[in-house]
């Protein structure tokens, strides 16, 4: 079984998850963009993580150019990509996900996420790459 870590970079914080091949998701998060480096190190140890993939827009070259040293590991290898739409998609993920008591009563359009869901922005590009394999 494939294990990819996908990553969903941003300025100051990113989400990550970590998903098998056959789309499930194993670990998802957010932190800090100081803390990457070590995410990812932990990630790609405890999983055994063969794919690190990046979103392409905000961010994403600078994730790389910082996540250098991780992906020159043997067997491990990098993949850009297209983030397009992946954050309105990753919005109504996390709200549906979440949609309990009240909240349920409330269409998702008049709804806002009440948490970072970088996260779930990060299992979408995952499954994008995963579609694309």
């Amino acid at each position: 079984m494939q294990m990819i870590l996908a990553i969903d970079p941003g300025k100051c914080k990113f989400g990550y998850a970590v998903l098998t091949n056959e789309k499930k998701v194993l670990r998802q998060g957010t932190a800090d963009v100081r803390d990457l480096s070590s995410i990812v190190t932990r990630m790609v140890a405890r999983f055994d993580v063969k794919t690190v993939v990046i979103g392409d827009r905000t961010g994403g070259n600078q994730f790389y150019a910082a996540l250098k040293p991780v992906l020159l590991a043997p067997g491990l290898s990098l993949a850009l990509v297209e983030e397009d739409g992946s954050s309105r998609e990753g919005r109504e993920r996390f709200l549906k996900a979440n949609r309990k008591g009240w909240r349920r009563l409330v269409p998702l359009g008049l709804q806002t996420p009440w948490r970072a869901y970088d996260d779930y922005v990060a299992v979408i590009l995952g499954e994008r790459y995963l579609d694309r394999q």
